[in-house]
């Protein structure tokens, strides 16, 4: 996943661990992995699966005695379904955890936007959550999500290449043109848009998946709810 996201999530936990010393704090293993092939790529069926890394990342894990997974990608959602069939630890979702926050936290607003590559918009993944608590999830037009959200992103001035204030400008732009159309949140639906535009820095609320699946990382951890799911292996699980 993005490696710099990773990080964030990383921070994040440790930022919303209550804790009087080092020691307790909760225990994390980090595979930052690289060789993870690109998602937006393999959503749309240009480039290779991205799902036996992600599998081996995921064994990786488990053997290291994790007791539970957390994928700081939104778009690698897609793939959970053949990831989860091929370990016994439980994965947790960020797009059900993200729209379950909004639901509970937010709920009034019947109109939420959100700012993801491309890739995630055209799978729908937060369309069908959103689509089971009632509510309308609104994207940026054509022109704004090529010109504005992808260049922020993937650009040769983007978050991928290391760059902030640029996409940030972008994005607020792109963001802004949704709450004039009526989100009454703005959904930062991909974990590079979560490093840059924040509710602190931005003249809306803004819904942070990575630091919502933080949380309930956090909260599971505490709880001490870590049931193992039996795996089944799938077709697609052993895709090249």
């Amino acid at each position: 996943m993005g490696p710099e996201a990773t990080n964030q999530l990383c921070a994040l936990i440790t930022a919303n661990t209550a804790v009087g010393k080092d020691q307790d704090h909760i225990p994390v293993i980090t595979f930052n992995n690289s060789s993870i092939p690109d998602r937006v790529a393999a959503a749309r069926g240009l480039g290779e699966s991205p799902v036996p890394e992600m599998i081996r990342t995921a064994r990786v894990l488990e053997q290291a005695g994790a007791d539970f997974i957390v994928m700081p990608c939104n778009l690698a959602h897609y793939f959970l379904p053949d990831v989860q069939a091929a370990v016994s630890v439980p994965i947790l979702d960020m797009i059900e955890e993200t729209v379950r926050h909004i639901a509970q936290h937010y709920p009034q607003c019947g109109r939420a936007g959100i700012l993801a590559s491309t890739p995630t918009l055209e799978s729908s993944l937060y369309h069908e959550s959103f689509q089971k608590h009632g509510k309308r999830l609104l994207v940026p037009a054509a022109d704004e999500q090529a010109g504005k959200v992808m260049k922020a992103i993937y650009g040769e001035e983007g978050i991928k290449c290391g760059y902030k204030d640029a996409p940030r400008a972008l994005l607020t732009e792109a963001a802004e043109r949704l709450v004039a159309a009526g989100a009454e949140v703005i959904i930062a639906g991909c974990t590079e848009v979560s490093l840059v535009l924040t509710s602190d820095n931005s003249p809306f609320p803004v819904i942070d998946p990575l630091e919502i699946i933080a949380r309930a990382a956090v909260a599971r951890a505490a709880a001490g709810d870590c049931e193992r799911v039996r795996p089944e292996t799938s077709a697609a699980s052993l895709k090249g």
